[in-house]
């Protein structure tokens, strides 16, 4: 397989945005549209606002409603104990699907919006990355809070994310597969972030003396997996490993089990409803790299996120729930420290070394100025028993 270079996806991810501007018919409006926001206007008004890049509606959706979940409760949490600065902290949603067109075609607007002081999201990497040079040209913040993908603060010195890198992830994911399984089958998501996924879980499978005995990509809208997913059953893996999302998960895990036989080891799949509700019971046994466990966190700050959003919502947060949440806390945090505007931001980001951390085992964080990554937040495993993820030791 061959490996993508660090500035040959930025220079796709580039051509991607301006593709997109261009058929929007935004490019050459740039400048006109004040593409930098207007910096008095930011320090106008009541409030002060972060945009929103997320899908709301499409196949994602089920991320969206989560993130969702965490961006609100943030921010009324935000306001009742005074804000931002003094002023009001808002959202600005945009649906795009994290669809990479939509997302560069959007990026534009909120760039221009001077009340906007930072955007978080989107999803899916590719999504974001697609928006991040409007951004960057905007002097705006773009914080990736879930985008795992190592190579996406690439773009410029104000895309940062404090999510953990596939890089991390995929270590500890093939760690732990090598404690139950010699010989593998492994399936893969078709896009930039699976296959960067997959390449960081190839080598350390190689270094755990993990044998690869089948692999396959698939496409994110593949209906029927049959077709690559019996020559992985036929290849007598001791276990199968899934490096997807969870709709994409789930029927990879529904195709072994219902339709192919398959009874072994399965790691894979997402902390979501919509993958526990799709698979049912075949998720059973499933093994997941997270970065935070509602009912196993022994951090104070963690435990009253979780009671509060349970008495708001009525089920404890998951992973993408927390990281939504945090996103704001992050930045509302950094306005706090110095000002809410997008100069204020930025600096804080470059300055600041105690921001609020909920993941992992808690405590604080500070970014790391070379990779503009969270510094020494670790993942933990998670385990399907009894329909529901929990804390896995290993």
């Amino acid at each position: 397989m061959a490996r993508i270079t660090h500035s040959t996806r930025a220079n796709k991810i580039l051509k991607t945005a301006v593709a997109a501007l261009v058929s929007a018919g935004l490019l050459t409006s740039l400048t006109a549209c004040g593409l930098g926001g207007d910096s008095a206007s930011q320090a106008q008004g009541d409030t002060v606002n972060i945009g929103v890049i997320y899908p709301k509606t499409g196949q994602y959706a089920e991320y969206g409603k989560m993130f969702q979940q965490g961006f609100d409760l943030a921010v009324e949490q935000v306001n009742a104990q005074g804000g931002v600065g003094g002023k009001k902290l808002g959202l600005k949603y945009f649906d795009t699907q994290s669809d990479a067109k939509q997302d560069a075609a959007v990026a534009p607007k909120i760039a221009s919006d001077g009340s906007i002081i930072a955007v978080v999201g989107d999803y899916a990497s590719p999504a974001s990355a697609a928006a991040s040079p409007t951004f960057q040209q905007a002097g705006l913040v773009h914080y990736g809070f879930n985008n795992s993908a190592p190579t996406f603060t690439d773009t410029g010195d104000h895309v940062w994310t404090p999510q953990i890198g596939q890089d991390v992830y995929q270590k500890a994911n093939a760690d732990i597969v090598a404690k139950t399984a010699k010989k593998i089958a492994v399936v893969y998501i078709e896009n930039d972030w699976g296959k960067q996924a997959y390449e960081y879980f190839k080598q350390e499978a190689e270094k755990n003396g993990t044998q690869i005995v089948y692999e396959s990509s698939y496409l994110a809208d593949s209906t029927d997996l049959s077709p690559i997913l019996i020559p992985a059953r036929d290849a007598k893996p001791d276990a199968v490993v899934d490096i997807g999302y969870g709709p994409d998960g789930a029927l990879v895990l529904n195709t072994l089990r219902d339709d192919l036989g398959y009874q072994g080891a399965f790691f894979g799949g997402q902390e979501t409803k919509e993958f526990l509700e799709l698979a049912g019971k075949n998720a059973e046994g499933s093994i997941i790299t997270g970065s935070f466990s509602a009912t196993g966190t022994k951090d104070k700050k963690a435990q009253d996120f979780v009671k509060a959003f349970k008495d708001k919502y009525g089920n404890n947060p998951g992973n993408f729930e927390v990281t939504a949440y945090q996103a704001i806390i992050d930045l509302a945090h950094a306005a706090n420290k110095t000002e809410p505007t997008r100069e204020g931001i930025q600096k804080a980001l470059q300055t600041v070394t105690d921001f609020p951390l909920y993941q992992g085992n808690g405590g604080t964080f500070k970014f790391n100025q070379q990779t503009r990554r969270a510094d020494d937040i670790e993942p933990i495993l998670l385990i399907v028993k009894d329909g529901k993820f929990q804390q896995y030791e290993g």
